[in-house]
């Protein structure tokens, strides 16, 4: 039934049980080592190296996370072709990790996976009774030679420790204990921690879930989610009310007010207070943006008023198209709701709060404009105009644009990150420099700082119809003095700079990455190459064919005449340099653009 619901679909807590197996012994790392680069063919060799591994354990410790946790994440979010259920039981069963995949294979109401007869592996019984009357059993011990029979018999006759009198054991006050009820409202006297009647009137904390609500919701939220058929995509706040415990009791509450989505975050709580009075924002509520979105559809049709659906989907959030009475055709980002369960919940928000606060700052005509954001709903959702040409990464592979077209391009999307690069603000608050894991000092004068993006690539260039670049996702831009460290990698990794794998940040890795889609527009290509069974990154693919520095047989040939071709590869290698310094700023890139196309 569930056999191919996408990892990332999956409600928030589905695998818990799977996550806390492979944490024992650090399982994960073998697990994570024999994780295929494509899921469609498992013989081209793994998709992550110990490098990978070093990174999520560094980036676990910093954020007190479970290793699993970050790599199901991940692992749940990457690829053409996404992992499912099956991929990750039939990966565990490789790895012999059978009590995990024991726990798939029960998700999916399928008979559990065959053990093998010896070996580490192989299935125990822990039924004394079964043990006992198991004949094999007793053929071993009669097939034990006399010296080893003696030991097992001197072994088996000692007595154990005596155990402790109930004298000896922690006693609680009785005066401390008080009746209590399980979730069935029946009476427990000794299964449960019991609370004073005085704490039953206390308010129920807001970090707490309700759980009645997470029952009755069960049967069906949770199978209808996992029912949906979904789509492989290529890019890559109700607010809580505190309520009261009855003296019956019962706990009352309205479950449209508790996110099922979202159970450990207040959302209205969390959102930056200068969001909340920017008046250039217009707040929407969550079920008009349900509404026009097509119940925030899975699939991308055309409704009484227009496109309807979801139109991309990335780390952080689906995006949906939806028209709007007074706005028109609005694009929705609706935050994923299973990152935040086994997450600091500080996490996502600050990366919702980063996106709208930096796009309603920066107004740009090569930024995309935010119109607003959704805070009353099960998952937070930022509302920006719909840009209706297209990602720049969907118009590559359709083989529609020209030279000139390209060209300008580069200059817009060079324009876009000036302006941004250029753009003085004071500094973000210390609170929100941890959260997003910056190692450093914040100044305590509030200097003025610069901006960098952090994942420039094609899909988050956006095009109008008249193919005007728009830069957009600015969840992970970060405010800087002049480098910083972070304990988190930034951005995508075939656009990632040398230095920014290792947490180094500085605008240079935007350069890098720009160098890399100056490449995609040269050639047409993805920025990771599939070449005689290996999976290469564009620029070394380009470096490795190039003749004489020359890449003319390499350029995109659905372009009939290429005239800027040698300037444009010439600027792409100097964005490229391995030492982040020898890289241009993007003012000196933007002129030579400038004087390339003139």
């Amino acid at each position: 039934m569930y056999k191919n619901v996408e990892l990332r679909k999956l409600p928030a807590d589905a695998l818990c049980k799977v996550v806390n197996i492979l944490e024992i012994n650090d399982d994960w790392k073998k697990f994570m080592s024999i994780i295929p680069k494509s899921l469609q063919c498992d013989s081209i060799g793994s998709k992550y190296n110990n490098e990978h591994i070093r990174m999520i354990e560094e980036y676990a410790k910093a954020n007190n996370m479970k290793c699993t946790e970050i790599l199901m994440d991940e692992w749940g979010t990457s690829g053409r072709v996404r992992p499912t259920l099956t991929h990750l039981k039939n990966i565990l069963k490789e790895a012999q990790m059978y009590r995990a995949a024991d726990e798939i294979a029960q998700m999916l109401q399928e008979s559990l996976p065959e053990r093998p007869t010896y070996g580490p592996a192989a299935p125990i019984t822990t039924n004394v009774t079964e043990m006992l009357n198991d004949e094999s059993m007793e053929q071993r011990f009669n097939n034990m030679g006399s010296v080893n029979k003696s030991k097992f018999n001197e072994m088996c006759n000692k007595t154990t420790r005596q155990m402790k009198s109930a004298s000896d054991m922690i006693e609680f006050s009785k005066n401390g204990i008080r009746e209590t009820y399980n979730v069935d409202n029946q009476k427990s006297e000794s299964d449960f921690i019991k609370f004073s009647k005085e704490q039953q009137q206390t308010q129920v904390s807001m970090n707490v879930p309700d759980i009645s609500a997470m029952l009755k919701s069960k049967s069906n939220q949770s199978i209808d989610r996992l029912s949906y058929t979904y789509t492989d995509s290529d890019i890559s706040n109700t607010s809580y009310e505190s309520k009261t415990i009855s003296k019956s009791n019962n706990i009352k509450h309205n479950p449209n007010i508790y996110q099922t989505s979202f159970p450990d975050i207040n959302i209205s709580m969390r959102i930056d207070s200068a969001i909340l009075q920017d008046e250039n924002l217009t707040h929407f509520e969550y079920n008009q943006l349900e509404t026009i979105t097509g119940n925030f559809s899975e699939t991308l049709y055309n409704g009484p008023n227009g496109l309807m659906g979801r139109i991309g989907s990335g780390g952080f959030g689906d995006v949906f198209v939806g028209n709007h009475f007074k706005y028109g055709l609005l694009a929705v980002k609706k935050a994923h709701s299973h990152l935040q369960i086994h997450r600091k919940p500080d996490i996502a928000m600050t990366v919702f709060n980063t996106e709208v606060k930096y796009l309603s700052q920066f107004r740009h005509n090569n930024i995309v404009p935010i119109i607003g954001f959704s805070k009353d709903g099960p998952a937070p959702c930022i509302v920006c105009e719909y840009i209706d040409g297209g990602s720049l990464q969907q118009n590559i592979e359709a083989k529609i644009l020209s030279e000139i077209q390209r060209i300008n391009i580069m200059i817009g999307t060079a324009e876009g990150l000036k302006y941004l690069h250029t753009s003085e603000k004071p500094l973000q608050s210390k609170d929100n420099s941890e959260i997003l894991g910056i190692v450093g000092e914040i100044d305590s004068q509030n200097t003025i700082k610069n901006f960098v993006h952090g994942d420039v690539k094609t899909a988050n260039i956006l095009l109008t119809k008249e193919f005007v670049p728009k830069l957009c996702d600015f969840g992970l831009a970060k405010q800087y003095d002049s480098t910083f460290v972070t304990t988190c990698p930034m951005g995508t990794s075939a656009y990632m700079a040398p230095e920014g794998i290792h947490g180094t940040i500085t605008q240079k890795i935007d350069i890098f990455s720009f160098g890399i889609v100056l490449l995609e527009l040269l050639t047409g290509l993805k920025p990771i190459v599939a070449n005689d069974g290996e999976n290469l990154n564009i620029k070394h693919y380009v470096e490795e064919n190039s003749i004489n520095n020359d890449i003319s047989h390499l350029l995109d040939s659905s372009v009939e005449t290429w005239t800027k071709a040698n300037e444009v590869y010439n600027l792409a290698q100097n964005c490229l340099e391995y030492n982040r310094k020898s890289r241009p700023t993007i003012t000196e890139v933007a002129n030579i653009l400038y004087r390339i196309k003139n």
